[in-house]
């Protein structure tokens, strides 16, 4: 089972949300998951979400973001701890209001969310579905026939014509 798992401290200030996208972003290229545009951007949406919900609705001032992603089961999990007991609940927002509308987009966009209360406040998070993660040598080693079908589906896949140089393909075309 291929699980990487990680946190950082955030200030409870609102520049952490940017911050806090650009980490998560860091541990993904470190870990090697390989993101797709949808789920890009659903973990940038929801670690927006989660953090500016941290830093609007709380005291104190530190947050802490956990990450904890499972390869083989395609998921990623972000935690965001913060001081406040008060649980985030769903707000009717009319259309020219510029805010309440994070959850019911984390909600969208993870395959489960939740809240609940820890010793020192609270715990917010989001599954988000990660796409297909490529085998790594040792999975091919240990389970040769889930190797042969991925070897198999990349073969049966569509055909991408091949790719040349700009002056090559100009000489073919005269």
């Amino acid at each position: 089972m291929r699980v990487c798992s990680s946190s950082f401290f955030l200030v409870l200030d609102p520049v952490s949300v940017p911050i806090s996208r650009q980490r998560l972003g860091r541990l993904i290229k470190q870990w090697g998951v390989r993101t797709d545009n949808d789920s890009r951007l659903a973990l940038d949406t929801v670690i927006s979400e989660l953090v500016t919900n941290a830093v609007r609705h709380t005291t104190g001032a530190m947050l802490t973001v956990g990450v904890h992603a499972n390869l083989d089961l395609r998921r990623l999990i972000i935690e965001v701890y913060d001081g406040s007991q008060a649980l985030p609940r769903h707000q009717i927002s009319g259309p020219d209001e510029e805010t309440g509308r994070g959850i019911f987009l984390v909600e969208r966009l993870a395959l489960a969310h939740g809240a609940e209360h820890t010793a020192r406040g609270k715990k917010v998070w989001a599954e988000v579905a990660l796409p297909e993660q490529p085998l790594t040598r040792r999975q091919l080693l240990v389970h040769p026939r889930r190797a042969a079908r991925a070897v198999a589906r990349r073969l049966s896949g569509p055909r991408r014509p091949p790719i040349h140089p700009p002056a090559l393909a100009a000489s073919r075309a005269r």
